[in-house]
């Protein structure tokens, strides 16, 4: 199989990474059953984050949707779409990338996302001793991506970079990018020193910024992108009407009066969750295509 992916075109890598990544999973992980409501994420923050962010939330379905509820950790983004995809997870929480892929794979149903999805944003961060002061300045300069399938870790970074500041990430930096995996670890790159520059989650560096897991005596940010769509809920096909409106309507109706509600809302970094529809990522597909992501 390696051979192939590696000789295949972009679009065919991917759906090759998808394919393989869903033959793993489906060997771990049976059919989800009635009783058990299975659920994954995109693994963009290192698995204590997660863990820490998705057992409240998990408490919360249970009780909302009266069954058991299984957080599915997965290893990487496209073994989230592929198990989503395959009927292996029934609910996953996607970028607006992934969800894209999901979409055209299998059908995905967007569901609900938070206040903040609807005009999410990149930031750009370099090391201090980089140089880098401006935008501009990133040319010429070792770059960190975070997953290649990453909306604001990869895609709309690398959309920005080509379309606004005329910098081709194949052509334009000092050697190819580097492809850090998750969001955190692509501060980490910048941190250390082994690159010079990458780009990232807004969430995840405020968030980071603010726990003090940021050293900014060796990290900067430089420049914060327009805003665009992102991360959502996803169903996947087949699934019970009634239980996929039951889902969705415990995330929109959860209340920041209730403390144990607003820690869910809390930790998922949002202050309401709000109907997601299919237009919300069209213009995401079209960049993912117009960038050659997705064909």
């Amino acid at each position: 199989m390696k051979p192939f992916v590696l000789l295949c075109k972009p679009w065919q890598r991917m759906i090759a990474t998808l394919l393989v990544g869903a033959s793993l999973f489906t060997s771990s992980i049976a059919y989800s059953a009635d009783d058990v409501i299975r659920v994954t994420g995109i693994p963009d923050e290192n698995p204590t984050e997660l863990a820490r962010k998705n057992q409240p939330m998990v408490e919360y379905l249970e009780k909302k949707l009266g069954k058991k509820v299984t957080y599915v950790p997965v290893t990487d983004y496209g073994a989230a779409v592929s198990a989503l995809s395959a009927g292996k997870i029934d609910f996953a929480w996607l970028g607006g990338f992934t969800f894209v892929q999901a979409r055209h794979l299998a059908g995905a149903e967007p569901l609900a996302m938070r206040d903040i999805d609807r005009k999410f944003k990149s930031v750009f961060i370099a090391s201090t001793t980089s140089g880098i002061e401006k935008p501009e300045d990133f040319k010429g300069k070792s770059f960190a991506f975070g997953s290649k399938s990453s909306t604001s870790g990869h895609l709309m970074p690398r959309h920005f970079l080509l379309s606004q500041l005329t910098i081709n990430p194949e052509k334009d930096f000092a050697g190819l990018p580097v492809y850090s995996g998750a969001h955190d670890a692509t501060v980490k790159l910048v941190e250390s020193g082994k690159v010079q520059g990458g780009a990232l989650n807004i969430e995840v560096w405020d968030r980071m910024l603010a726990e003090g897991k940021v050293d900014t005596k060796k990290v900067k940010l430089v420049w914060t992108s327009p805003e665009y769509v992102d991360y959502v809920w996803a169903a996947r096909k087949g699934l019970a009407p009634e239980l996929v409106s039951k889902f969705k309507d415990a995330f929109l109706n959860l209340d920041p009066k209730d403390p144990q509600q607003k820690a869910v809302l809390d930790l998922q970094g949002a202050k309401v969750f709000v109907a997601a529809s299919q237009a919300d990522f069209d213009s995401i597909e079209k960049v993912a295509r117009d960038t050659g992501l997705l064909k």
